[in-house]
């Protein structure tokens, strides 16, 4: 065997070492997350700008999964196809949603939570209603849109007596609160906000204080072989993700 020690790299060896410096920094096979994504801006939680999406649950996926070595590839749906396709396995996790029992049964849940949505009821400003206590809401109905959850808040509001009416779309709950079909609306502070402003009617609603809940959000994982793994190691990095200076800047950024 003939050992070159003197001769200068070409081109094309000086190309190679280059590569396997970039290994030690970029794996070679990082894997690549599909996360289905609402198509509809749930903000400032996650919010559609030119085709891709932006916001505090966006930024926490992608910055956890970079720590773990993959990248992500985000696919909007609508909020029901969210579900479906996690349900399906055609896509490693859905965003950003809470627990319930129905999405535990096809979904593998993390230990660790994106962040923390409130669960509020909402009124017309004009409404009777000027708390959220329970004895005051039986016979009632609020509204919700199809597919959502509140970490099953919403199922103890029917035991208690509230009847549940359900809404396509965001826009239609707030209008059917607007004309009266229902007496009250299931949904979160900052949402509604912005919602209801981009209406033109942000001072015709208001919430029911005080909030129902605080419910963590996640990052869910469907059950793909291997994502009950996927789910728990996404934990730790989120875990490590969130002791770190981009995280709390985030939060305070967008004010959660």
């Amino acid at each position: 065997m003939v050992y070159f020690f003197n001769a200068k790299p070409s081109v094309s060896s000086a190309s190679f070492l280059l590569f396997l410096c970039l290994q030690t920094v970029f794996p070679a096979f990082a894997d690549v997350r599909t996360i289905a994504v609402e198509d509809k801006d749930y903000a400032p939680y996650y919010v559609w700008t030119d085709g891709k999406p932006t916001g505090p649950c966006i930024d926490i996926v992608s910055g956890t999964f970079a720590l773990m070595g993959d990248t992500v590839e985000y696919r909007r749906f609508p909020w029901s196809r969210v579900l479906r396709s996690v349900e399906e396995q055609k896509v490693d996790a859905g965003l950003c949603g809470t627990r319930s029992e129905e999405r535990a049964a096809y979904s593998h849940y993390p230990s660790e939570h994106l962040l923390i949505y409130d669960a509020t009821l909402f009124v017309r400003a004009d409404s009777d209603l000027q708390t959220s206590a329970s004895d005051r809401l039986v016979g009632r109905s609020f509204g919700i849109v199809t597919g959502y959850s509140f970490g099953d808040i919403e199922q103890d509001l029917e035991k208690e007596g509230m009847i549940r009416l359900e809404a396509t779309s965001r826009e239609s709950l707030w209008n059917q609160l607007l004309i009266g079909r229902i007496d009250t609306a299931l949904d979160s502070i900052l949402p509604m906000v912005d919602d209801t402003t981009r209406m033109g009617r942000r001072d015709e609603i208001r919430a029911l204080q005080p909030s129902l809940a605080e419910t963590p959000g996640y990052l869910f994982f469907s059950r793909k072989p291997g994502n009950d793994v996927l789910a728990q190691d996404f934990s730790r990095a989120l875990k490590t993700f969130k002791s770190r200076p981009e995280y709390l800047e985030l939060k305070s950024r967008y004010g959660l």
